[in-house]
């Protein structure tokens, strides 16, 4: 990648009691924010292995996140009020910064490896914005060679309408998408993504969901894991 690229991680601190609530029960809060560290440092090291810059924009604490993150990912503080306020300001940011090509990248979707963030970079060779599905009705990634602060406009995040919403915001504009992903919200997303292959870019995550979650009781006649609450 050029210099010009920027892979922007969207991320929380991974503290307990604060992060991938919806995976309590069964698991308890700090199995959840291990789960949390283990998705976000298999990000950092999708995002890295681009080649392009790698930020973290960030949402709690600065220090556990340095302490977390490889020293090659330069850290930048979230502004703004909801969610989708701060994509759109974490995005004029780093476009502020000189970038030409800007990816933001959700920091709990170590599903999307570093192949999908070159392809999106690339693809922005004959697209204006180019968006990753999630399975969840969202999306994973948004990159643009431009800001593009009316995608984010009223936008609800974290409902199954995000995509449709962004797509619905993006007439006019040539858009790609790129391949779904799994979201890893809940417990049945990490035992979806786990059986789709999609943690094998992910070791931490894979080996993590794994211990977790992966030997629990299974229903009579197959299917996946049944969490044990």
């Amino acid at each position: 990648m050029g210099s010009g690229c920027v892979v922007v991680l969207i991320a929380k601190t991974p503290l307990a009691g604060q992060v991938k609530t919806r995976l309590c029960p069964p698991l308890s809060g700090a199995q959840a924010a291990a789960v949390a560290t283990a998705l976000l440092c298999d990000a950092a090291d999708a995002a890295t292995a681009t080649g392009a810059d790698t930020w973290c924009a960030y949402h709690g604490d600065e220090a556990v996140l340095r302490r977390l993150l490889p020293d090659a990912v330069r850290l930048l503080p979230q502004r703004g009020g909801d969610l989708a306020q701060r994509l759109a300001a974490a995005q004029a940011d780093v476009f502020a910064i000189g970038y030409e090509r800007v990816v933001l990248y959700g920091a709990d979707c170590p599903t999307v490896a570093a192949a999908d963030l070159c392809l999106a970079l690339e693809s922005l060779d004959h697209a204006d914005v180019v968006l990753g599905p999630a399975a969840d009705g969202g999306y994973t990634i948004l990159a643009s060679s431009r800001p593009t602060p009316a995608l984010f406009d009223g936008v609800v995040m974290s409902t199954e309408q995000v995509l449709a919403d962004t797509l619905r915001l993006a007439a006019g504009l040539q858009v790609t998408l790129l391949d779904s992903r799994h979201d890893l919200d809940t417990v049945a997303d990490l035992l979806a993504a786990l059986d789709d292959g999609q943690l094998d870019n992910a070791p931490r995550t894979h080996e993590l969901v794994g211990q977790l979650l992966a030997r629990r009781p299974r229903p009579p006649g197959g299917g996946r894991p049944v969490p044990i609450r």
